[in-house]
C-alpha cells in the first residue's frame, strides 16, 4: 500500500507548487497561467489526488483489507485525480472536466461501498469515526448529485445551485476529518499518544449528526433565513465537541516523542483556530467572510493544509521510513505565515487595505516554505524507489559481467 501513499505524496508537492504560483500571482503576474483554470486544478488535486487517496488508503488498512478490489479502487481514484488536475489546469469546467468529475462520483462511491462491506464486524471508537467519514462522503455524492437534479429541473436558481455544491464541499471535509480522527487515534500507540476515549465517544455523539448542517455558512446569503438559523446554532453547538478533540490531542502528546509531541500540539492550535473562525461566522461574520474571499481561504488552508495534512504527514511519513522532522517543523510554520499573510490582507475588507501588499507577500513566502518540506517529504519518500532502481541496474550489470 505503501506505494499509493507515494502517489498520494506526489499529488500533494503538485498541488502545493500550483498553489504557490497562485499566491505569487497574487503579487506578481506569472505568464502563461489562467488563475482561474489553476485555481481549480489546485483544489481539485489537494482535495482528492493528496487526501482522499491518503486517507482511503490508510482507512482500508486499518481493516486489513486488501486484495485486487481494493488495489483498482485506489488506482482509480489515482487517475481520476490525474485527469482532473490536466483537464482543469488546461480548460477548466471544460465539459472535459464535467464528465471526469461525473465519473469521480461513481468511483467514490465504490470506494465507500467497499471499505464498508470489509469494515463489517469491526469495533473500537476509532472505526466508529471512520465509519461516520465514509457516511459523509455518502452525503457529499448526494450533494453533488442533487446539484444535478436542482439543474435538469431548474429549481432552486443560482442560490440553491450555489447550496448543493457547498453541501458538497463541507460533507466531503467532513469526511476527511472524521477519518483522520479515526486514523489518529487507530495509531495512537505507534505515535506514543494516548486518546481518552470516553471523551472520543461524546464528541462523535455530538459531532456526528450536526456537522454537516453549517453548510450554508459557506455560502454568501446562507447565514440568513431559517436555514442559516439552524446552521448557525448547529455551529455554536458544535464548539463543544471541537473543544473536546483540541483538549484530547493536547493531552494525548503528553506521552509521545518530541517531534510526535510538537505534530499532534500543532494539529490542537490548528483546530482550535479553525473553531474560533466557525464561531465568528455562526455570530455574523459569515457574510463578510464570503464576500471578501481571503478569509475563506485562510479557512480552507487551515483545515486542509493544517489540521488535515497536518494529521496525515504524521500518519504517512513514518510508515515511508521518514522523520518527521524537520520538514514537518517547517509545513506547519510555512502554513503560520501563509496564514498570517491571509489575515493581514483579510483585514482590508475592514478599512485597512494598507496591509494587502505585505500580506501577499507573507502569504507567497510561506507557501515557499510550505513546498520547500513537501519537497523534502516527497524526494523523502521516493528512495525506497531510487535505491531498488540501483539494485536493479546493479543486477542487471553482474549477470551482463558473468
Amino acid at each position: 500500500m505503501n506505494r499509493f501513499l507515494r502517489l498520494a505524496l506526489g499529488f500533494y508537492l503538485l498541488a502545493t507548487a500550483l498553489g504557490l504560483l497562485l499566491r505569487v500571482a497574487f503579487v506578481q503576474r506569472v505568464a502563461g497561467l489562467d488563475f482561474s483554470h489553476a485555481l481549480h486544478a489546485h483544489s481539485h488535486t489537494l482535495y482528492f489526488g493528496w487526501v482522499g487517496l491518503a486517507v482511503f488508503v490508510l482507512a482500508f488498512e486499518r481493516v486489513g483489507a486488501r486484495g485486487r478490489a481494493v488495489s483498482a479502487v485506489l488506482w482509480s481514484i489515482a487517475a481520476i485525480s490525474l485527469a482532473s488536475f490536466l483537464s482543469f489546469l488546461e480548460g477548466g469546467y471544460s465539459r472535459a472536466s464535467i464528465i471526469i468529475s461525473s465519473v469521480a462520483l461513481g468511483v467514490w462511491l465504490a470506494a465507500a461501498a467497499l471499505w464498508w462491506r470489509r469494515a463489517r464486524g469491526r469495533q473500537g471508537v476509532d472505526v466508529a469515526f471512520l465509519r461516520v467519514g465514509v457516511v459523509y462522503l455518502v452525503l457529499a455524492v448526494a450533494a453533488a448529485l442533487a446539484r444535478v437534479g436542482l439543474m435538469v429541473a431548474k429549481v432552486g436558481g443560482p442560490q440553491g445551485g450555489r447550496l448543493a455544491v457547498f453541501a458538497f464541499l463541507h460533507c466531503f471535509a467532513g469526511f476527511f476529518l472524521f477519518c483522520l480522527m479515526g486514523l489518529l487515534v487507530a495509531e495512537a500507540p505507534r505515535l506514543g499518544a494516548r486518546f481518552d476515549e470516553a471523551r472520543l465517544r461524546r464528541q462523535l455523539c455530538v459531532m456526528a449528526p450536526l456537522a454537516w448542517l453549517t453548510f450554508p455558512l459557506g455560502v454568501e446569503g446562507g447565514a440568513s433565513g431559517g436555514l442559516g438559523l439552524v446552521a448557525r446554532a448547529a455551529a455554536l453547538v458544535l464548539l463543544y465537541p471541537g473543544a473536546l478533540w483540541a483538549w484530547n490531542l493536547w493531552r494525548a502528546a503528553e506521552g509521545a516523542g518530541r517531534t510526535v509531541r510538537g505534530g499532534l500540539r500543532w494539529l490542537a492550535v490548528w483546530f482550535v483556530l479553525k473553531l474560533g473562525m466557525e464561531g465568528a461566522g455562526a455570530l455574523g461574520l459569515a457574510a463578510w467572510a464570503v464576500r471578501a474571499r481571503h478569509p475563506t481561504i485562510l479557512f480552507l488552508h487551515v483545515v486542509l493544509l493544517g489540521v488535515i495534512t497536518g494529521g496525515l504527514l504524521l500518519l504517512v511519513l513514518p510508515r515511508l521510513g521518514r522523520s518527521l522532522s524537520p520538514a514537518l517543523t517547517l509545513h506547519h510554520l510555512g502554513l503560520a505565515g501563509m496564514s498570517t499573510g491571509l489575515a493581514l490582507t483579510s483585514l482590508a475588507g475592514l478599512g485597512l487595505p494598507a496591509l494587502v501588499r505585505p500580506g501577499l507577500l507573507l502569504a507567497a513566502a510561506g507557501g515557499g516554505g510550505i513546498v520547500l518540506a513537501c519537497l523534502g517529504f516527497t524526494l523523502g519518500a521516493a528512495r525506497p524507489l531510487q535505491h531498488a532502481c540501483a539494485a536493479l541496474m546493479t543486477s542487471r550489470a553482474r549477470k551482463s559481467c558473468t
